[in-house]
């Protein structure tokens, strides 16, 4: 509202208001826009759920049931309407959330509003609009608001732009004044579950004294909230919860939420593994779980807390993914069935940009999952830093805001209030499909840790949490305060959770239970631990090759095609019949078909997937005219699995995390993140460390994801060069990882199906092509494709073993280069041996074909990446292992250098030139 419209609110300018008024009801467009969002925005807002005006009624008065207005009143002048949505849109300013009551309630808005009313016109009696309230005088409205909208709760939800939400919030809010009453039988298992989380820490802290466990205290009320979400699943029929949080709090949330046997956490203290559980390889509070849970509902709804590390915030793409698998598995179309539960840290949420970019996911058609429940445990400190340190904003959660997400302030010393807004929340995000923030405003009693010592850096703020009283000791006097609760209903709920939890301890002890960790159940209870070491058949068989051929050449009836579409479709077709060399596109789509046509799913995301960066795949085809989209591949035939291809957002670090959950979940399909260029991979250096390379080994949790990272010197900079090979090499132990660096397409083509076809599933990160994409030297004949497999190392097509004296060894593009200058200069007493799976290290293959070449006197490694990066350090020792003891691996390559690549063609250009008459010297 601009400054004129808000004069013409006041007495003597209601002539005015009423001309506009009468303009703008007879056409909106004699008034300016101002006034048409002024008068739209008050009659919507004006509508109550009666369907009736309850404001402005074009006259420039409130309506009133009671009496005519008078001119000078003070309540006309104001507007009802002006009041309430001064509460809807400020009211949480004014709400009391901060239990330590570090941040006092900002009145100043609300009370500018009520101070301008007379003591009449408190007396007034109004139609409020409010099921429950109806009539009724202007002071008990605004109690009413008072409590709905300043109480315990704070509500954000003004600013959404959709009418329906905003409406639908405020009519489940209002009517109850956000105070639903508590049965008493809901109270009870409210105090057990809060019970349940501060006795938790005190038996640990007992038992274990000085040991890690990253506490709860202060934000006890968390797990009575997720016990509260697991029981409204339960009531909305949900089949699964996937849980995303980091380490503080989530013991307790294992054992009072997940169910996870207390003596096993117990072990965990005590670090008594099983013998020869190497598998074993993280700390307590990173493990995660997953248990079936029966609701009072009668419905058992699967929780799973994801194995998380230290670097927070980096599971909440994980767990989207995660669910996004389980919802197509299940065929659950309105994403209704699983949901994503994240749990995040006040300074984390604010701070971690993945936050941000896992937020931008949620109405994208790719990475939809029906909406996120997100819960910030807000200690008001981050480590030792405070919210004026740490960010820029009034709350935590003021970043959710640019997406449309309705965010819910409660008090942490509150539980009830906490049980209502969690009812609230999860029944906007299933009838809305979108994300929802609660946060959860409480405090950390102890330090970061439990041998850190707060009061060194916030001694103020420790003064006061060291008076404040416990949430357990304020709810149960609140309880015993109600009249239906007494003494020994309490005690006895107590008595119990001691008992149970002194048992456990005592058992555990008898037993000498150890640690486990067991994650191959379900969907993976096919895929083996241990990789087998025979090879898969890959090839193609020939009755399968005419039915991909024919479907993905052929445009569906009534498609108008890009010209240049059609073009790729014609060589294709030529492709498949052998006249022309198969080229990566091709290959890839030939792979593809072949293995939805064995039944397996497949999915790619990627910025550029569906075109492919360099306009090589052309997997998705848009009508020139229409712009319908349509993917042939998923037209092969009946019987066939889908595809399913997605142009990402610009985003590595969140849409790699997606992708890596979704594998978890769906071992079944073949899951592929592909990125723009392979030096964009270290925005997403987190999940490729703490997650693809460290997962089985940490958490037992195994991963078939596939990474495409376009790899190769072409002169384009240092930022579109390298996909940093030696990075991923240097993560390589323990067979982890798969990595490799391809020079054909039939080895592509053999690599894909080989990965979805083994009993096992490990990572794998192939250095994809750019230049080589359509050099014609580097094309595969139909027979590589229909016959053979992948072969871990290529030998040298034409030179003459006896003849030869120097072997090169070379990964990826660089061969094509050697080659060239070989064939050139006629040179027959060099070989080039392609090393095209670096790890795990082809020991085997690579020492045979040594053997072959048994006169050679000089072994060459040859590579485009400066002498610090690439595969030189990683390989140089293994090569020298193989070959003959008296001779060493010498090097050709460019020098040492800070940076990938030089940014000047003509430069590039000398030093390659340089590197291959280095190699060939």
């Amino acid at each position: 509202m601009n400054v004129e419209q808000m004069m013409s609110l006041y007495g003597d300018n209601v002539t005015v208001l009423e001309e506009i008024y009468s303009q703008y009801k007879s056409d909106p467009n004699l008034v300016s826009s101002d006034w048409v969002l002024f008068f739209q925005e008050l009659e919507r807002s004006n509508v109550g759920t009666n369907g009736h005006s309850n404001g402005y009624n074009g006259n420039g008065y409130v309506n009133y049931s009671s009496s005519e207005h008078r001119k000078d009143s003070s309540l006309s002048d104001f507007g009802i309407i002006n009041l309430l949505n001064a509460y809807r849109r400020q009211g949480h300013l004014a709400a009391n959330l901060d239990p330590l009551g570090i941040n006092q309630p900002n009145r100043e808005f609300i009370d500018l509003k009520v101070k301008a009313l007379k003591s009449s016109d408190l007396d007034t009696e109004v139609d409020s609009g409010v099921a429950n309230l109806g009539k009724a005088k202007l002071k008990d409205v605004i109690n009413w608001f008072e409590k709905t909208y300043c109480g315990s709760i704070g509500s954000e939800h003004y600013y959404l732009v959709n009418d329906e939400e905003r409406e639908w919030l405020q009519n489940r809010m209002e009517p109850l004044a956000n105070n639903e009453p508590i049965a008493k039988k809901t109270a009870l298992r409210l105090f057990e579950k809060l019970y349940q989380a501060d006795t938790f820490e005190n038996f640990l802290a007992k038992k274990f004294v000085g040991k890690k466990r990253f506490s709860l205290e202060g934000g006890e009320t968390m797990i009575p909230m997720l016990d509260t979400l697991v029981e409204e699943a339960g009531m909305h029929k949900m089949d699964a919860l996937v849980i995303g949080m980091a380490h503080r709090g989530r013991l307790n949330v294992l054992v009072n939420i997940i169910r996870k046997p207390a003596g096993l956490i117990f072990a965990e203290f005590e670090e008594k593994l099983n013998p020869g559980q190497l598998g074993y390889a993280d700390v307590k509070y990173h493990l995660g779980y997953s248990n079936h849970v029966m609701t009072h509902s009668g419905k058992e709804v699967k929780l799973s807390l994801a194995f998380n590390p230290s670097h927070l915030e980096a599971v909440d793409p994980v767990i989207a993914g995660s669910v996004r698998a389980r919802q197509e598995m299940a065929k659950d179309l309105d994403r209704s069935k699983f949901m994503p539960v994240a749990i995040h840290g006040d300074a984390a949420f604010a701070g971690q940009g993945v936050v941000a970019e896992t937020l931008n996911m949620m109405s994208l058609d790719g990475y939809a999952v029906g909406g996120t429940f997100h819960i910030v445990i807000n200690n008001q400190i981050g480590f030792t830093t405070l919210p004026n340190e740490s960010r820029s904003t009034l709350y935590a959660t003021d970043l959710a805001k640019g997406y449309q997400i309705p965010i819910f302030h409660v008090n942490g010393d509150d539980p009830e209030a906490a049980y209502r807004v969690t009812k609230l929340a999860l029944e906007y995000r299933q009838k809305f499909k979108k994300d929802v923030i609660i946060d959860l405003i409480c405090y950390r009693r102890l330090g970061h840790n439990e041998m850190d010592e707060p009061t060194f850096t916030q001694p103020q703020m420790y003064d006061i949490i060291k008076k404040h009283p416990k949430t357990i000791s304020i709810y149960e006097n609140a309880l015993l305060n109600r009249g239906d609760i007494t003494k020994e209903e309490i005690e006895f709920i107590k008595q119990g959770i001691n008992e149970g939890l002194e048992r456990s301890f005592q058992q555990a002890k008898e037993k000498d239970t150890r640690i486990t960790v067991d994650t191959l159940g379900g969907v993976w209870s096919r895929y083996s631990k241990e990789p087998l070491d025979s090879d898969v058949h890959t090839e193609l068989l020939q009755q399968q090759l005419g039915g991909i051929v024919k479907a993905i050449t052929k445009f569906p009836e009534g498609f108008t095609p890009n010209p240049k579409h059609a073009k790729v479709l014609e060589d294709r077709i030529k492709m498949g019949n052998g006249e022309m060399p198969i080229d990566w596109g091709f290959a890839e789509a030939l792979s593809f078909g072949s293995i939805l046509e064995n039944g397996f799913p497949i999915r790619l995301a990627g910025q550029d997937a569906q075109r492919g960066t360099f306009s090589h795949r052309h997997a998705t085809l848009a009508d020139i005219k229409t712009g319908r989209k349509v993917t042939l591949l998923n037209h092969i035939s009946d019987k066939q699995a889908k595809i399913e291809i997605v142009n990402s957002s610009l985003s590595e670090y969140s849409c790699l995390g997606f992708e890596y959950g979704f594998s978890l979940a769906d071992p079944n399909s073949l899951v592929m993140w592909e990125a723009q260029f392979g030096d964009f991979a270290n925005n997403a250096q987190v999940i490729f460390d703490q997650f693809i390379s460290s997962s089985e080994i940490k958490w037992q949790r195994m991963s078939g994801l596939v990474c495409l990272l376009p790899h190769g010197y072409e002169g384009q900079g240092p930022e579109h060069s390298s996909a940093r090979l030696e990075r991923f090499l240097q993560l390589c132990a323990l067979d982890n990882i798969q990595v490799a660096n391809l020079t054909t397409p039939a080895q592509y083509f053999h690599i894909l199906r080989r990965q979805i076809l083994q009993s096992f599933r490990k990572p794998l990160v192939i250095m994809t092509p750019k230049s080589l994409l359509r050099l014609k030297e580097a094309g595969s004949t139909l027979e590589e494709i229909t016959t053979g497999a992948f072969k871990k190392v290529l030998p040298d097509p034409i030179a003459k073993p006896e003849k030869v004296e120097q072997l090169l060894f070379c990964s990826g593009k660089v061969y094509y280069d050697l080659r060239k200058a070989i064939d050139a200069g006629k040179i027959e007493n060099i070989a080039v041996i392609r090393l095209e799976q670096l790890y795990p290290f082809p020991d085997k293959q690579l020492k045979q074909l040594i053997t072959t070449y048994n006169k050679t006197k000089k072994f060459v490694w040859v590579q485009e990446e400066p002498k610090n990066q690439g595969a030189w350090f990683f390989i140089r020792d293994r090569i020298e292992g193989l070959i003959p003891e008296n001779k060493r691996l010498h090097y050709a390559g460019r020098p040492e250098f800070p940076s990938p690549a030089c940014g000047h063609v003509v430069t590039h250009l000398k030093e390659q030139e340089e590197l291959v008459k280095d190699a060939l010297a």
